[in-house]
């Protein structure tokens, strides 16, 4: 088996796995208790106003230079290039997928995009809204961004994510 057969069977097994992970997450949403909900929206409304506050510093920088970058980092077949993780799909994990979908609901990934490699939330950029994209993707920034952004103040507000994800209690999710 080549070499590039064994990088295609490991990102088809990836994909599966993030897809089955991804279906879960919905599936534990859609079983929560109102109460469960409730808590859920009140960590919602300060992950998102977080998120949003961080993409109207990024997003001026992220327009100007992605759209002509030639490393899509989205794209995932060169993985030391790119934010993906395997396993994952949009690099949610259970937390701040509950936190994004709680009152959004997310476009259906492109599936097919694990065939060309790319994220499956993209079709000529990100089909996430801004506030309901992952923690893992909003803190990824390529060496250019981080030159033309200020650094220190969107550390600040990962602290805040942080603080929010650290403190997010699944089990009052369970109740």
């Amino acid at each position: 088996m080549s070499k590039t057969d064994i990088q295609i069977n490991r990102i088809t097994a990836d994909f599966k796995k993030a897809r089955e992970k991804f279906e879960l997450y919905e599936k534990f949403y859609l079983g929560l208790s109102e109460n469960a909900k409730e808590y859920l929206r009140s960590q919602s409304r300060e992950y998102k106003n977080i998120l949003s506050d961080i993409q109207k510093i990024i997003l001026p920088s992220i327009m100007s230079n992605c759209p002509t970058c030639i490393y899509n980092c989205c794209k995932l077949h060169t993985p030391e290039l790119s934010i993906y993780v395997a396993g994952s799909l949009g690099c949610f994990d259970y937390v701040d997928y509950l936190l994004v979908r709680c009152d959004t609901i997310l476009p259906n990934p492109y599936y097919e995009n694990a065939q060309n490699n790319l994220c499956p939330f993209w079709s000529d950029g990100c089909i996430l809204p801004v506030d309901c994209r992952s923690f893992y993707c909003i803190k990824y920034f390529c060496d250019k961004l981080k030159e033309e952004l200020d650094m220190q103040l969107i550390s600040k507000y990962f602290k805040k994510i942080k603080n929010i994800i650290s403190n997010f209690s699944t089990q009052v999710c369970m109740v």
